[in-house]
C-alpha cells in the first residue's frame, strides 16, 4: 500500500502506525500540482509494479464564512486541491489501470454534495462537482475494466472539521450546527472499512455513489444524542 500527503511528517508517522499491516509506501505529494504527481505515481509503479485501488482521499476547506467575505486565493485553492487535485490522480493512474487490464477508483464526497453548503461554498461545490465527475469517468472507462465509485464516509473529527478559521458570522453559525456536527462525527475506523468494503464490490458496480452512514443509523444515532444530551443537563 502507498499512501501520500503535503507533509512528509505526517506521513511518516501515518507509515509508522500503519507498517504492521503489511509494506507501507509514504511519499510527500500535493495532489494539487500535477508534476508532482506524476512523480508520486512513477515512484509507486517502481516499487509495486502495479496500482490496483486508486483513493482519492486529499481534502481541504476553507474559512468558514460568505463568499463575499472570504480570500478568492483560497477559495481557489480548495478547488485545486478538492477537485483538479481528483482530477489530477486519476490522469496519472488511469493510463496504468488500462495496460494491467483494469483497477479502481474510489473518490470520496462530503459536505454539500447532496444538499446547500452554506459558509464552506468552494467545500461543498468541488464535492458535489466530484460526484458528476465520477459518473462521468465510470462511463469513459467501463469498457477498460476500471469502476469508478464516490463515497461519503460522513463527519470524521479530523483537522479539516476541528481547525476551521472563521469569520465572525461564520463563527457564529458553526456554534449553532455545532450540535449537528458533534451527532453526525464518527470514528475513522468506520470510514476506513467502509472504503475496504468499496474495493471489494462487485466488478460490474461502477458509477455509484454511496454512504457509510445510513439514514437508519442515523436517526438511531439522533436519539441516543438526544437523551445523552438530556442526561448531561441533569
Amino acid at each position: 500500500m502507498a499512501i501520500c500527503g503535503r507533509n512528509s511528517e505526517n506521513v511518516l508517522i501515518a507509515v509508522q502506525q500503519l507498517q504492521h499491516l503489511g509494506p507501507i509506501y509514504g511519499l510527500p505529494c500535493d495532489v494539487s500540482n500535477m508534476a508532482q504527481v506524476q512523480e508520486t505515481v512513477s515512484s509507486i509503479i517502481n516499487r509495486f509494479g502495479k496500482i490496483d485501488i486508486l483513493v482519492n482521499n486529499a481534502g481541504i476547506s476553507m474559512t468558514y464564512g460568505r463568499v463575499g467575505e472570504i480570500d478568492p486565493v483560497q477559495w481557489a485553492g480548495v478547488v485545486a486541491t478538492n477537485l483538479i487535485g481528483t482530477f489530477h490522480c486519476c490522469h496519472a493512474v488511469i493510463p496504468w489501470m488500462q495496460k494491467q487490464g483494469g483497477g479502481r477508483i474510489i473518490n470520496l464526497k462530503g459536505y454539500g454534495a447532496d444538499f446547500p453548503s452554506p459558509y464552506v461554498t468552494a467545500y461543498g461545490a468541488t464535492k458535489a462537482a466530484l460526484v458528476a465527475f465520477t459518473k462521468s469517468l465510470a462511463s469513459e472507462y467501463k469498457r477498460d475494466g476500471i469502476r469508478v465509485n464516490i463515497f461519503s464516509p460522513g463527519v470524521i473529527k479530523t483537522d479539516l472539521v476541528t481547525h476551521t478559521d472563521a469569520t465572525v458570522e461564520g463563527a457564529t453559525h458553526l456554534q449553532k450546527i455545532g450540535w449537528i456536527i458533534d451527532l453526525m462525527s464518527g470514528p475513522v475506523e468506520r470510514a476506513a472499512s467502509f472504503a475496504v468494503r468499496m474495493a471489494l464490490l462487485e466488478k460490474t458496480v461502477t458509477g455509484k455513489s454511496f454512504h457509510a452512514v445510513s439514514v437508519t443509523r442515523l436517526l438511531a444515532r439522533a436519539v441516543r444524542y438526544g437523551i445523552l444530551r438530556r442526561w448531561q443537563k441533569q
